[in-house]
């Protein structure tokens, strides 16, 4: 039976997703959902997104970076975790 602990899964994955979520969550709730100045809103010809709709757009856009780390972090943990397991267990033989 393995020793391992999720707890540092859980406080990597914690910072790396659930973090940047409640970040998104909470600025698009609290963010301005109109283009100050009157301006037209939108993408494309000139427009811009309003506040709230750019940080969910920002948010979409750093998903899949986030994802991909979060996994590349996983493998890192598992990795020294079980080399540290092999060390404690001294050679076999």
């Amino acid at each position: 039976m393995s020793r391992h602990t999720f707890r540092p899964y859980a406080v990597a994955l914690g910072l790396l997703w659930g973090l940047p979520l409640l970040l998104v969550v909470v600025l698009h709730l609290t963010l301005p959902t109109h283009v100050a100045g009157g301006g037209c809103e939108g993408i494309g010809f000139g427009c811009s997104l309003a506040p709230a709709d750019a940080v969910v757009l920002l948010g979409m856009l750093a998903a899949p970076v986030l994802l991909l780390i979060g996994l590349v972090v996983c493998v890192v943990i598992a990795g020294v975790g079980a080399r540290r397991d092999r060390r404690e267990r001294g050679p076999v033989g």
